[in-house]
């Protein structure tokens, strides 16, 4: 799904008041309804408020020098999965 397809699968939240409730309820359900295949791991919200805006939370900045284990390595090729913590 490219920009212009996440403005769209976003658009009936702003004009349909039953189409904002299905969003606010599960707006993972509604993303992947129209084509955002997220990883299991990744959580999505969606509140209510006077400002569109995007929040991405990045997980803890890794040692650029360490070794990534076979179970890493294999999340990130395989595109799915998270990183264990350190």
């Amino acid at each position: 799904m490219d920009a212009q397809g996440f403005l769209a699968a976003l658009a009936p939240a702003v004009t349909d008041a039953q189409a904002r409730e299905r969003f606010l309820a599960d707006p993972k359900a509604v993303l992947a309804a129209a084509g955002l295949d997220l990883p299991e791991s990744f959580k999505v919200s969606a509140r209510e408020g006077d400002a569109a805006e995007l929040t991405i939370t990045l997980p803890a900045l890794r040692d650029p020098g360490a070794d990534l284990s076979d179970e890493q390595i294999a999340a990130v090729s395989g595109g799915t999965g998270s990183m264990p913590k350190k």
